[in-house]
């Protein structure tokens, strides 16, 4: 540790003001009245026995002057109604005096030493006439008349602020007054922390060296000390200059009650409460500590006192209690022990024993299973009046305790922990000591761990999960590591472990459970979903994460043995569209989501189309693959218009059915993962068909024959040309054609063929074509009818055929 701090992190210490006007037990605003003018009286020559306290605080000549800045008047304050009204005020009023009030350091005070959990009579007298001085000044200097107090108050204010500090309460705790406490009385409270510790290099300044201006910040107040009677002096001024000045946050109740609230009980007396807290720091290099303070809670209540014992007017943090010095016995409990989710041993308990007196440094200490030291803590004692009424010892009801250790890389190798309660002479504790030795705690060694998530994102493979052991303690490295049929394929380092609430309630007592969780991602075209892929959570002590690991492999993501089936039921064009439809069932489903129907035309070796469809059920296949993931839900159905398909007569088509991991396009590209199953290429076209109702044929005056058709034919080439053309099946060539330019309607034949060809209800024909003058009338003739996708008829056809034999 540097002897020099660079820079406290934390808060070191804060003042917190809050203050109440409570009047038969319910909070009410202060009434208008005008201030009473009263003289002031004379100081009184000597101060009276503690027994017999009469503390009028008149002495105003003993205590320093209040400087009130212009426009601080009673009237100001009495109209301070809320917030806006409140900062307005103290921004541009009453802040000024903060900067304007420095305490007046008091030579004889600085000599006495204080204690301020063990203050004496005196000094109980001494806090009180100062503090009740100091208002009575402020209410002096407004024409107001004193508040008053006795030994009574002040033994009655005693016994209602140590019920704040049994109950372990504190403004700097996130209390605030406690109604059943003060059953309808009026308080002001003032709170500060101090610095208790002796972190070697970290300095305080006595709390009476403190100026006005530090607490201008109530975020950036320095560290201070007590530890004289000036010190005690210099908290209570600040605490009562902040409750004047700088008061905004609570609407300036607390200087109402104060100065311009009708309090229906004028004795005013102030008692501190004491709670426990730790600020943190780090050194100019980076590294941190933790230093202990002490809230020091001022309450100022006003009550009539009931308490005429001149023996309790003292402190000792609570009433001490009667012990037998005969009872020779060492008595201690255990009540709880367990190792929390940050690393942290936490344990509560307790240990009494007459023998622990003249030893005031108290450390919970915790041995490994070979007896080897893990850590220590300084104990706070902890009020215990269970274990008072029950064990008649010295300081019993303080006997509690409740530490945190810090157990660090050495956990991993720890298998049990001896917990000792020990109570020693000198500060280190290491020598004139009083042990009690706890039994060992066992520790847990599992290796616990789950994979809840592995979805593709994008191009990614999201892994989310989580992986918590004490065995990880020393092993700063979390790695997640991708095996793809047992080789790497990728790692990725878990910079800082995701945060998991509920992790850390099952597993509470595994060091990091909290923050085990982890997400990380990986590129798809590092990996191959259709092998064996396994996920392995990995921490290392190496930050290469290659040696001295801890490893939790999880079920295979994929087996690589998954089994691709797929069958294209239906293929067939219908009132000019493609229907299709069949099923494909894989498992890699799981990951590779999006479905595409590809079609595929083979002959010209290119892709038609891609388009995405949805899962359609089909029970059958699942009852035929039940080990397949997605069989369920195999199905698949797409009907495409063959306007826009550009099919082409001919050529054979294959359907495509693929999974991929992306939804973009065709389900490939930019390092997506696809599997496909290809269905054999099939004519979608099929066999199409027509009739040749009549034809005859007859000669022309130019000594030509003409050819007269009659008939129909059906097609589903969209958008076609349908030509005749007259074969010589004899001469093996074409004598003449006809492109057929008008159809006629057939609804017989659309009656038949209507629900699977596109031009059904108009493909009637009757035309005649002029044939040569050289024509064989004894060969053998055949009319071809052709639909074709050029005039020409020359290429990409669909043909059918009506043999004529001779003409």
């Amino acid at each position: 540790m540097n002897g020099k701090l660079g820079k406290i992190i934390a808060t070191a210490a804060v003042t917190t003001i809050a203050g109440w006007a409570l009047l038969d037990g319910n909070v009410r605003a202060d009434t208008s009245t005008p201030p009473v003018q009263q003289q002031v009286a004379q100081p009184a020559q000597q101060s009276a026995p503690a027994s017999s306290l009469n503390l009028y605080s008149n002495r105003l000549n003993q205590v320093q002057n209040i400087n009130f800045p212009a426009g601080y008047t009673l009237d100001a304050v009495r109209n301070i109604n809320n917030a806006d009204v409140a900062n307005a005020f103290e921004q541009q009023v009453a802040q000024q005096g903060i900067g304007s009030n420095d305490y007046q350091s008091d030579p004889v005070a600085a000599q006495e030493a204080v204690d301020i959990n063990n203050l004496t009579a005196g000094q109980v007298e001494t806090m009180n006439q100062y503090g009740l001085g100091l208002v009575n000044r402020a209410r002096a200097e407004l024409g107001q008349t004193p508040f008053t107090q006795n030994a009574t108050t002040i033994n009655q204010v005693r016994q209602l602020a140590l019920q704040y500090q049994t109950r372990n309460e504190s403004l700097l705790k996130g209390n605030w007054h406690d109604f059943a406490i003060l059953q309808g009385r009026s308080e002001n409270i003032a709170t500060f922390q101090v610095y208790i510790d002796d972190v070697p290099g970290l300095a305080a300044r006595p709390f009476a060296e403190a100026r006005g201006r530090d607490f201008a910040n109530s975020n950036a107040v320095p560290l201070f000390k007590l530890t004289t009677m000036d010190d005690l002096r210099a908290l209570v001024y600040y605490g009562i200059m902040g409750m004047l000045f700088n008061d905004a946050g609570d609407t300036f109740g607390h200087a109402q009650n104060f100065l311009t609230n009708d309090q229906p009980i004028t004795s005013l007396a102030l008692y501190p409460s004491l709670t426990y807290s730790t600020g943190k720091g780090s050194w100019s290099d980076g590294r941190q500590f933790t230093f202990r303070l002490e809230n020091v809670d001022l309450h100022y209540i006003w009550t009539t006192g009931t308490d005429d014992d001149p023996g309790h007017f003292t402190n000792s943090g609570t009433v001490a209690n009667y012990w037998d010095e005969r009872n020779n016995g060492n008595y201690a409990y255990l009540d709880g022990a367990n190792l929390t989710s940050d690393g942290q041993l936490s344990a509560t308990g307790w240990h009494a024993a007459n023998a622990t007196q003249g030893h005031p440094y108290r450390y919970v200490i915790a041995l490994d299973q070979n007896g080897h030291e893990l850590g220590r803590t300084r104990v706070i004692d902890v009020e215990r009046p269970d274990v008072s009424r029950a064990f008649a010892v010295y300081k019993a009801e303080r006997s509690g305790f409740a530490v945190r250790i810090n157990l660090g890389p050495a956990l991993a190798n720890t298998s049990s922990i001896r917990l000792i309660s020990r109570y020693s002479a000198v500060p280190d504790g290491n020598s004139d000591y009083v042990d009690y030795w706890f039994a060992p705690l066992t520790v847990n060694r599992g290796n616990y761990a789950n994979l809840d998530a592995a979805v593709v994102q994008g191009a990614q493979l999201h892994l989310a999960g989580w992986h918590a052991s004490n065995l990880a303690a020393d092993k700063p490295y979390h790695y997640i590591i991708i095996l793809n049929n047992g080789r790497e394929a990728a790692r990725v380092l878990v910079k800082a472990g995701t945060s998991r609430v509920d992790v850390a309630k099952v597993y509470s007592q595994v060091a990091g459970a909290g923050k085990a969780g982890f997400a990380v991602d990986v590129a798809l075209n590092k990996l191959n979903f259709n092998q064996r892929i396994q996920i392995i959570s990995r921490y290392s002590a190496r930050a290469d994460g290659n040696s001295d690991y801890l490893d939790y492999w999880f079920s295979l993501l994929t087996a690589g043995n998954y089994s691709n089936q797929g069958n294209l039921d239906r293929f067939y064009i219908a009132n000019g569209r493609l229907n299709i439809s069949g099923w494909h069932a894989n498992s890699v489903s799981r990951f590779a989501q999006h479905r595409f129907i590809i079609l595929f035309d083979t002959t010209a070796n290119r892709q038609v189309g891609a388009w995405p469809v949805n899962n359609v059920a089909r029970p059958d296949v699942q009852r035929a693959y039940p080990t397949v993931t997605n069989a369920g839900q195999a199905g698949f159905e797409l009907s495409l218009d063959l306007s826009n398909l550009q099919l082409i007569p001919g050529h054979r088509y294959a359907v495509v059915s693929r999974y991929s991991t992306t939804s973009m396009g065709n389900g490939n590209g930019n390092g997506s993962q696809f599997t496909d199953e290809w269905f054999a290429a099939r004519d979608p076209f099929g066999n199409e068909t027509g009739w040749l109702d009549s034809h005859n044929w007859q000669r022309t005056i130019t000594g030509q024959y003409r050819l007269n058709l009659a008939g129909w034919r059906v097609s589903n080439l969209v958008g076609g040309y349908q030509t005749l053309i007259v074969y010589d099946n004899t001469q093996k060539r074409e004598v003449a054609r006809q492109t057929v330019t008008d159809q006629w309607g057939r609804p017989d034949v659309a009656a038949i063929y209507g629900d699977h060809y596109a031009n059904a209800a108009q493909s009637g024909f009757r035309t005649s074509i002029v044939l040569p003058a050289s024509i064989r009338l004894n060969d053998d003739y055949t009319v071809i009818d052709r639909y074709s996708l050029t005039p020409d008829a020359n290429e990409n056809y669909l043909d059918v055929l009506f043999p004529l034999g001779r003409l």
